[in-house]
């Protein structure tokens, strides 16, 4: 081996004693800093940019999680209509029956944050006692009975008022003042304007969700507003209403009405067919607000129309667990030989079927109609017969029912 090759090895060998020792001595470079603006990797944005969670039943936790960045810097809170319920990564939490307001929020050590947000749905047991509020709101006055639909009613032995979305602070208890298995009946106490939720105890002690409440104690139209027949009576009730003056739709004021506590009768102005502007006005010049959501607005839109409203709302219709039912007195003021027409939208859902039917299911007015997400007509029609009357006074009452549709309104014409 000569000189020349000899340096050459040494010198390779030093080369690599001096790679291992630079490997050794080596930390790893770490790119995230607290001063980095938050990201929320998943959940994923939808194109709505909402986010939909839901917990199958209140018994069964919600487990989900969240991936941030920069993640060593960074904490991830839960928020359920504005409130606090977890923090960290990955909840698994049981939360009461009923449709929230979601939040995750990521903050950094440095105070930069970001959120997402949608809704959080939990589904009641199967047996569980459970009311849910329509998304137009669930109105309730102090001191005027109530009556509220939903599921096993039968089991409640007290309800719960509460601003706590977690039900541990109760502001109001009371007891019903009626149930049966379908509806419960209550008068709320004196309570401060607000919006609470609604949870119901059964005789074990065992909570059970129920969804919201929008409490008023002011000048409130609560039904009737939604519609009206011109040059007929036209109804509009609530609380509080003995000093209206004036109904206002669209450019014509009408100031002929005969107003007491509970409700204004008027004539419905002669104008022409479709959506107006409506406003109510106190003799105090104050306005009515209307109960159409948690907001209670002073104006809404009215529809003038040649259709009788037998019943407005909103009900996503569960089979025999959830429908909307027209009692057989409402049913007996309808002429045979019209038609009537179910309003409806298309949430989504496994399938989509509508059905009238008698309280005994025994008769059907319209029989099963399947595929209604498939541009089937809205409203859908179906004529009334002497055969539909006389098995709904038969049986007490109709019921619109089917599945995963939400039925906005029935009416006739």
């Amino acid at each position: 081996m000569n000189i020349i090759m000899k340096k050459y090895i040494w010198l390779l060998a030093a080369l690599v004693v001096f790679a291992f020792a630079s490997c050794e001595k080596t930390e790893p470079f770490d790119t995230q800093s607290q001063d980095d603006a938050p990201l929320i990797l998943v959940p994923y944005e939808t194109e709505s940019g909402q986010i939909s969670l839901t917990q199958v039943d209140p018994e069964t936790p919600l487990v989900d999680s969240v991936i941030v960045t920069p993640s060593r810097y960074t904490t991830v809170n839960w928020y359920l209509d504005g409130q606090l319920v977890f923090t960290g990564p990955k909840i698994e939490k049981c939360f009461l029956a009923g449709k929230y307001a979601l939040t995750i929020e990521a903050v950094t050590t440095a105070g930069k944050r970001t959120t997402r947000s949608g809704t959080l749905t939990v589904n009641p047991g199967a047996e569980d006692p459970y009311s849910a509020a329509p998304d137009a709101g669930r109105h309730i006055v102090p001191g005027l009975a109530t009556s509220i639909t939903g599921q096993h009613l039968t089991k409640v032995a007290e309800m719960l008022i509460t601003q706590d979305v977690l039900g541990e602070q109760i502001a109001q208890t009371l007891l019903p003042t009626t149930a049966t298995d379908d509806q419960i009946d209550f008068t709320l106490p004196a309570m401060e304007d607000g919006t609470y939720y609604l949870r119901f105890k059964d005789a074990d002690g065992k909570l059970y969700g129920a969804d919201k409440i929008s409490v008023h104690n002011g000048v409130l139209a609560l039904a009737g507003y939604k519609s009206f027949i011109p040059n007929q009576e036209w109804v509009i009730t609530g609380v509080n209403l003995e000093n209206v003056v004036s109904v206002k739709v669209g450019d014509v004021v009408v100031t002929e009405l005969t107003a007491t506590n509970l409700s204004v009768t008027l004539t419905g102005p002669d104008v022409p067919l479709g959506e107006h502007t409506l406003s109510i006005q106190n003799a105090d010049g104050s306005p009515v607000r209307f109960g159409t959501d948690t907001d209670a607005p002073t104006e809404v839109t009215t529809l003038a129309t040649l259709e009788t409203t037998l019943w407005e709302g909103s009900c996503v219709v569960n089979w025999g667990d959830v429908n909307v039912k027209i009692l057989s007195a409402t049913m007996e003021e309808v002429p045979v030989g019209v038609n009537i027409y179910v309003y409806y939208n298309v949430p989504s859902a496994e399938y989509h079927a509508l059905r009238v039917t008698n309280d005994w299911w025994d008769f059907d007015l319209l029989p099963q109609v399947d595929g209604m997400a498939d541009n089937k007509p809205n409203p859908y029609p179906f004529e009334f017969t002497q055969a539909g009357l006389d098995a709904i006074t038969r049986t007490g009452s109709m019921l619109v029912t089917g599945f995963g549709l939400e039925i906005t309104k029935v009416t006739y014409k």
